[in-house]
């Protein structure tokens, strides 16, 4: 665990480690894509692979995915580095728990639309599973600023 996990999801410590992970493989080769679970690690890897050269005509960033759509990560796929995001819209799944909450304070069973996904090893534990929707620069303004989460202004867009 302690080789493919990035403590905290901390965007430094996500820096250095890429930082040492490139040293000590991509010194001469190319890297084609990073697969980042949260958009603060994706941001420290765009970091460290900028101060290595990528990102230059000669040298593209390669593919880089997060997720949460966290402002500093939209803002960099409007300019090209950070490839994709996953948005789970949490104005959404705020809404949802509330509504779940209080029919288990009401004594009734909350509603959940899922019974099959999620084994603990133990049983199976319903959920209430939203659609994330995949951002790239190709949908930013549709579901990003059209879902009211950031403004052209926040975004940069014109």
């Amino acid at each position: 665990m302690a080789q493919i996990a990035t403590l905290r999801w901390d965007g430094a410590l996500a820096q250095s480690r890429m930082d040492n992970l490139l040293s000590a493989y991509y010194s001469g080769a190319n890297l084609d894509a990073v697969l980042s679970p949260y958009d603060g690690i994706s941001i420290g890897i765009i970091s460290s692979l900028k101060g290595v050269g990528y990102g230059s005509a000669n040298k593209p960033l390669p593919i880089i995915t997060g997720q949460d759509a966290e402002l500093a990560s939209i803002k960099s796929i409007v300019a090209g580095e950070q490839t994709q995001t996953v948005f789970k819209d949490t104005r959404k799944l705020a809404e949802q728990t509330v509504v779940m909450a209080n029919s288990i304070l009401q004594g009734k069973q909350a509603e959940v639309n899922d019974t099959e996904s999620y084994n603990n090893g133990k049983k199976i534990i319903p959920a209430y599973l939203l659609d994330p929707i995949s951002v790239d620069r190709t949908n930013v303004e549709k579901d990003i600023v059209g879902s009211h989460y950031y403004t052209k202004e926040q975004i940069g867009l014109k």
